[in-house]
């Protein structure tokens, strides 16, 4: 029987203030550790852990205008043929599966800021030791989409934005949902009271914030890779870099008939 890590981790290295958002999970998906800092900081968290699956909220690699290149799929996207290469094939299913999404250049000079962080990210944990999944090694990691991940767990139900404070309840009763170790969000509603709206006071000390949610999001994905393995799927060209996430709602169905 393969041995399961001892860790799941996700980090977010999508937050403009906050350079890379980590957090870690036990096998009983009880938050074990959750930061945020440089680089060096995640590194030396990820080196002193022994056996974990790693799964990053970013790009781990350009595209390579293989959407451009697929004739099969040019005509059922929506925008001008002068954009449709300027993006990876794994964003291009996404955004027809309405998941918003930030497309990824074929130019690093063109990258945001975020992704070339997310770019040096992929590059020192090899370096580590940590290898791409399923490689069988005690340190794993995988790309994955925290959006994305949120909207395959809803059915695809429309998210709110992930900075607005009901984006963030969404997004950790989601969580919660899964059985993972955190605080019920509708929870926050039973604190809510006239005088403290008037106030402007709101009880959201017990709700994580944007980056922290991505994080916790990809550290599940990491876990299911793992504990339920037939509810995540790969999607995307090896050219360019897989991502894992879950199922869509009507295949894990289908799995089950």
């Amino acid at each position: 029987m393969e041995e399961k890590p001892l860790f799941y981790l996700g980090i977010d290295p999508s937050q403009r203030y906050q350079p890379y958002v980590y957090l870690a999970l036990d096998e009983k998906l009880h938050v074990q550790a959750i930061g945020n800092g440089p680089l060096r900081e995640v590194l030396a968290f990820l080196a002193g852990i022994g056996s974990a699956c790693v799964a990053i909220n970013g790009p781990q690699s350009l595209n390579m205008g293989l959407v451009d290149k697929d004739e099969d799929t040019q005509t059922l996207f929506p925008v001008p043929a002068s954009k449709r290469g300027d993006l990876r094939k794994v964003e291009f299913m996404l955004l027809e599966e309405g998941v918003q999404i930030t497309p990824t250049p074929a130019d690093e000079s063109e990258s945001m800021v975020w992704m070339r962080r997310g770019f040096k990210l992929y590059q020192k944990i090899q370096k580590l030791g940590y290898q791409s999944f399923p490689d069988d090694q005690d340190r794993q990691f995988v790309e994955s989409s925290a959006e994305a991940i949120f909207s395959r767990l809803v059915g695809g139900t429309p998210l709110f934005d992930s900075l607005s404070l009901e984006g963030r309840l969404q997004r950790q009763l989601i969580l919660y949902e899964q059985g993972l170790a955190v605080k019920d969000a509708m929870n926050f509603f039973e604190e809510v009271t006239r005088f403290r709206l008037i106030k402007g006071i709101l009880p959201a000390d017990d709700i994580y914030q944007p980056g922290e949610l991505n994080a916790m999001a990809c550290a599940l994905l990491a876990w299911m890779l793992h504990h339920k393995p037939e509810k995540v799927k790969s999607m995307g060209d090896k050219r360019e870099g897989e991502i894992y996430l879950p199922v869509k709602e009507e295949e894990s169905l289908r799995l089950r008939h």
